[in-house]
């Protein structure tokens, strides 16, 4: 009975012995078989690839929080000037295809600017042709909505 109480006792022993192998191989980052030797100090490659993940999108939070307030200013002033665009042009039905005409034509125009390759002239005036991608935005969406009007 003893023999059979310690050979039960030695394999759970054993048992629990690989477990522990197990989990401290696959988070040692300074083992014989770790891919990168670098100075990871001691994170997983997990933990390490959130970390990389939440940098990145602060950092990307950062750049568009800058200039916040007046890109919301470039963005509204279009929405207003869409729906201006839309009643006063609606008044008169000869002017429609002008005007729509004329529309595309501005936004076709900001956005080509806007995405061109870059010239040395452009570069000087880049964040006032940001700004008024903005409005661009502003202008289309709120074209887009006064479409849905009754």
């Amino acid at each position: 009975m003893f023999l059979r109480c310690g050979s039960l006792f030695i394999n759970q022993h054993l048992q629990f012995r690989r477990m522990g192998w197990s989990i401290r191989a696959s988070m040692d980052v300074n083992g014989s078989d770790s891919p990168s030797t670098n100075s990871t100090s001691g994170r997983t490659r997990l933990s390490r690839a959130i970390r990389t993940l939440q940098i990145s999108l602060s950092t990307r939070i950062r750049k568009l929080r800058r200039g916040f307030f007046m890109k919301l200013l470039f963005f509204l002033v279009g929405f207003y000037c869409a729906t201006a665009f839309a009643t006063v042009i609606g008044q008169t039905g000869d002017w429609d295809i002008l005007s729509a005409g004329l529309a595309v034509f501005v936004v076709e125009g900001i956005g080509a600017l806007m995405y061109k390759a870059s010239f040395p002239l452009l570069n000087n005036i880049r964040s006032l042709i940001t700004m008024f991608n903005y409005w661009k935005a502003g202008l289309s969406l709120g074209l887009f909505l006064d479409a849905f009007k009754y």
